[in-house]
Formats: C-alpha cells, structure tokens, sequence
C-alpha cells in the first residue's frame, strides 16, 4: 500500500517555507534527514518505521494550494496503515499542520479539506 500525507500550516499557505518544515517534521517525528538531489527540493529522512522523502509541490488547484508539502511514505508491508495513521495523528495533534491521510492515492482521512471531494 501506498502512503501519503499532504501537509500545509494551520495558519494558511504563508506558515512557512520547506526550510522551516523539515526541521520541525525531524524534530516531532524523531528521524534524521538530507537533502537528496531530485528534479525539487527533496528531503530524504530515517526513523526505524519508516523512511520519508519530503517535498514541495504546490499546484494550481486544492487541496495542494492549502497543502503544499507531500511526505512520501516507506513504509513495511502490512505496517503501512498502522504508521501512516500514527504519523497523520502526531501531526494533527500539534495543532501546527492541515493533513490529508492518502493511501494508494484514496483520501483516508484530513483535517481541512473533505475528502469526498477527493
């Protein structure tokens, strides 16, 4: 199963720049990181659950304009909903975040935008 999270600021699109981002994702989430060469700025990063690439892909249309930032997820097999839930949940608890939950590119579950219109 494929996971994502589209991330953005609670506070709207001007929360902060990737820069600002990937430190405090690798702050809450307990994971190294670095920046990994890529057509975008990509940020590739480790915890012992999972591995994450990080990137800022802001498009035209929502949810992307209010979420900009796309975590992509590695994840092992049959752990996949069980983490990315756990993940999606320590992000929206901060407060700090707008989260969409995707696995195999199906709205699971998000913060602010309604995933039947997914």
């Amino acid at each position: 199963m494929d996971v994502e999270l589209l991330l953005g600021w609670a506070d709207g699109p001007g929360g902060g720049s990737i820069d600002s981002l990937v430190p405090e994702l690798a702050s809450l989430l307990g994971v190294e990181y670095e920046e990994v060469q890529s057509g975008s700025r990509t940020f590739l990063a480790f915890h012992k659950d999972f591995k994450m690439w990080v990137s800022y892909r802001p498009e035209g249309e929502e949810p992307s304009l209010s979420h900009p930032f796309t975590l992509e997820l590695g994840i092992r097999r049959g752990e996949e909903g069980e983490v990315g839930n756990r993940i999606y949940q320590r992000l929206v608890d901060t407060g700090r975040f707008r989260v969409v939950l995707l696995q195999d590119a199906a709205c699971v579950k998000s913060t602010h935008f309604p995933c039947a219109d997914w």
